[in-house]
């Protein structure tokens, strides 16, 4: 497979993960996050399982091992122009943590940049490790992952079943809150993240850090300048995969719908490791599939996709910004007011936007906006 060919398979992963995350965090930005289901019909449960099953643990672990396997062009990059490469990559953790502190701030406390930038510190310390001890530590971390989601599983429905008032009191304030002016918004914002802090670090930071070292681990191999000669190591198992995946992300759907004891609200959360990764790494293959695709149409799809991808941090971003303008009150003000089947239509509408202005932005700019910025703070 030719350079281009391989950039533009990891441009097309980003692009793709975008799409996932963007689904990920819409009920985070559209309704209270303290688990009290406000509008919600009988439609609801099938769209938040639809969700829980196909999207929730899935994408993130993508762009996660893209960042993975990005830190080693980066080093590669960074050496061959006789550049500090410490320097380099510790500056750009540098701007992505305050890419992320101003967007936990004033448009979505589910910012995983500072996530990226913290963790990325200590990724740099396998970056002369040998393979064995960055698999090893790698299973580690899927393995405490498994263990962290368990125990917010094990947690879920405590809020709900132990005292409802407080719950259906903070579902008010968060309402109110985000209903307001842009100062009552970011106050707001600021009083949640108490708790949305502590989730990610449980749900995003084990996982994530696991498929760092992955994408590390590939990176250094240049695994993905032969994508398929890799998944061939796969060929013919890629039915169990699917039926193993279903069955935990299964699993996980069940124990998000119900309430459970305490002991199957965390086996059901801990399904969602396997779940996740098994369901990870059949999108990536599926994806290598559509890449290798000529229809006029799909390769138009494709084109814009990869386009996305090559601007992961401004759509990121950009993401947040335009649901904060359309959820809170200083904007149209829908926070709490629609249902999940209502609210999910906006994935066509952004990500469509996402695909329109990445091409017509890349026909003149060789990065997004946000791209240029990082840029410059990374190489001063």
């Amino acid at each position: 497979m030719k350079t281009t060919d391989r950039m533009l398979y990891l441009d097309l992963l980003r692009g793709f993960a975008i799409l996932g995350i963007l689904i990920s965090n819409l009920p985070a930005i559209a309704e209270p996050p303290y688990g009290m289901k406000i509008n919600y019909t009988d439609i609801s449960s099938w769209v938040t399982s639809l969700g829980y099953f196909f999207v929730t643990g899935k994408f993130f672990l993508i762009f996660s091992f893209v960042f993975g396997y990005g830190f080693t062009i980066l080093i590669k990059s960074s050496e061959s122009k006789g550049l500090d490469t410490k320097r380099i990559f510790f500056r750009r953790l540098l701007g992505l943590f305050l890419f992320g502190i101003a967007h936990a701030c004033f448009f979505f406390n589910g910012d995983i940049l500072v996530t990226y930038s913290i963790l990325g510190l200590f990724l740099f310390l396998f970056k002369d490790a040998d393979f064995k001890k960055i698999l090893k530590i790698s299973f580690i971390f899927w393995i405490i992952s498994a263990l962290f989601y368990g125990m917010i599983g094990l947690v879920a429905h405590y809020g709900i079943m132990e005292d409802p008032s407080l719950t259906k009191a903070l579902t008010e304030q968060s309402i109110q809150g985000y209903l307001g002016d842009f100062v009552s918004v970011c106050k707001q914002r600021m009083t949640e993240l108490k708790l949305t802090f502590p989730f990610i670090i449980l749900f995003n930071w084990p996982s994530a850090f696991s498929l760092f070292l992955i994408g590390l681990w590939m990176g250094r191999q240049n695994m993905l300048l032969d994508p398929d000669s890799f998944f061939k190591r796969f060929r013919g198992y890629w039915v169990y995969i699917f039926f193993i995946g279903a069955i935990f992300n299964g699993l996980f759907v069940w124990g998000n719908l119900n309430s459970l004891n305490y002991i199957q609200g965390f086996l059901t959360g801990a399904s969602l490791a396997v779940g996740g990764i098994s369901f990870a790494l059949l999108y990536c293959y599926g994806l290598l599939k559509f890449s290798k695709s000529n229809h006029f149409v799909l390769n138009l799809l494709k084109t814009a996709m990869a386009a996305v991808g090559s601007m992961s941090l401004t759509n990121y971003l950009m993401h947040s910004i335009l649901l904060a303008i359309f959820f809170n009150g200083w904007g149209f003000g829908f926070y709490g007011k629609l249902p999940p089947e209502t609210y999910m239509l906006l994935v066509f509408p952004i990500y469509g936007f996402n695909l329109i202005f990445s091409v017509m932005w890349k026909k003149y700019f060789s990065m997004g906006p946000f791209e240029m910025i990082l840029r410059k703070i990374t190489y001063g």
